[in-house]
């Protein structure tokens, strides 16, 4: 599966001195598919949990935008609610990417997924 590299794994950063841009996604509503890798004690960020995500047709449209408009830029990333990474946007994001989400975020978000 293609990953859209703009993300490269949004992790939590410090923001700077400039407000970031918000993107709020739905699970239910946004995320056409979803898919959770718990643990890659190999991986880039072991002690996050990586979350996959395609979006909505819809969804797409929007976080494209956003994204565009904030390269160079912070941009914080929500989902139900949750703030889950804070970034600075390097190019658009496209229909799928992948977020590292800080375990202690992860264990509050994960059963926001299933609902």
């Amino acid at each position: 599966m293609q990953w859209t590299s703009a993300i490269l794994l949004l992790t939590l950063a410090a923001s700077g001195a400039s407000q970031a841009a918000e993107i709020n996604l739905s699970s239910a509503t946004d995320f056409s598919r979803m898919e959770v890798l718990l643990k890659d004690d190999e991986g880039a960020n072991p002690d996050h949990v990586q979350l996959s995500v395609t979006l909505t047709p819809e969804a797409t449209e929007g976080v494209a935008q956003i994204s565009q408009k904030s390269i160079g830029k912070p941009l914080t990333l929500s989902i139900n609610g949750q703030p889950v990474s804070t970034a600075t946007v390097h190019s658009a994001l496209g229909r799928q990417f992948r977020i590292a989400i800080p375990r202690p975020i992860a264990k509050n978000l994960l059963p926001t997924l299933i609902d």
